[in-house]
């Protein structure tokens, strides 16, 4: 089986305990897991019980600013921060790992894991408000939404962007956002190298874990696309996808409820699959 992981950033120390126990507090980041008090920790060839987690996790929240894994977490030891501060010190930060003492997600039990290739390097969806739109077109699903102007400026005077995957499926909108992926309820949690990003993900993406419906549509792609979005995921079966900028018009129908329509694409870029 195995363990939990991440990176010793920073080492403090804190006034002994009302029983005169030392208190040190250790700085995590790229967790693969959430520690919880009781659990024991290794840092080089020490072994130290978790006392107290803090439960204030700082997140990057697409501002730009990419902290791997699930955020930077503060632990409590009651080990003098003499023996420990040394280990943050150095250029490298150590690894460090720990024993749960309760049941640990699918993927520490498994070697059958998924993998992540990201999809957008150089763009992404806007940070507070996406605005997502989809729209089925024959085998082509449309999801339209704002892009970020902060981390990419090129994007500055676009109002829309659309994610165009061909040969679709199906695909489903699921109510996972930041905080039930920083809280370990996504079946990706600690998986998928950051949150808020978009991805193919290949291998066995265990598809049971969520019960949100899927959509059919006609389609026949088995590829899996995986948008983290502020407040929602989209997942999607497809052939392939493009991005692609685009203006919208209001196209007025008779009889019908005023709605928007794609008027212009422009490519931007194309991912097919990697061999």
């Amino acid at each position: 089986m195995r363990k939990p992981k991440g990176r010793l950033t920073d080492v403090f120390a804190l006034p002994d305990d009302e029983f005169g126990k030392p208190r040190t507090v250790l700085m995590l980041d790229r967790l693969t897991h959430v520690p919880e008090a009781g659990d024991v920790l290794t840092v080089a060839d020490q072994n130290l019980t978790i006392a107290q987690v803090d439960r204030r996790r700082f997140r990057d929240c697409l501002t730009g600013w990419k902290m791997p894994g699930r955020g930077s977490i503060a632990v409590l030891v009651n080990k003098p921060s003499e023996a420990l501060r040394p280990l943050a010190q150095g250029p490298d930060r150590p690894v460090v790992t720990w024993i749960s003492k309760d049941e640990l997600p699918w993927h520490f039990q498994t070697d059958d894991l998924p993998t992540f290739n990201h999809l957008n390097e150089t763009w992404n969806a806007h940070p507070n408000d996406v605005g997502l739109k989809i729209e089925q077109n024959d085998q082509t699903l449309l999801a339209q939404m704002r892009p970020n102007p902060y981390a990419y400026r090129e994007y500055e005077n676009i109002p829309s962007i659309t994610v165009r995957l061909s040969g679709c499926e199906r695909y489903r909108v699921t109510p996972m956002n930041d905080h039930g992926w920083y809280g370990g309820q996504c079946r990706f949690s600690g998986l998928a190298p950051t949150w808020g990003e978009f991805y193919e993900i290949s291998c066995d993406t265990r598809d049971d874990m969520d019960p949100t419906p899927w959509v059919k549509m006609e389609g026949s792609g088995t590829r899996h696309f995986h948008f983290y979005l502020r407040d929602e995921a989209l997942e999607v079966k497809a052939q392939e996808w493009s991005l692609e900028t685009n203006s919208w018009l209001s196209v007025s129908i008779p009889g019908r409820q005023q709605c928007p329509r794609l008027a212009h694409y422009q490519t931007k870029s194309r991912c097919t699959r990697r061999e």
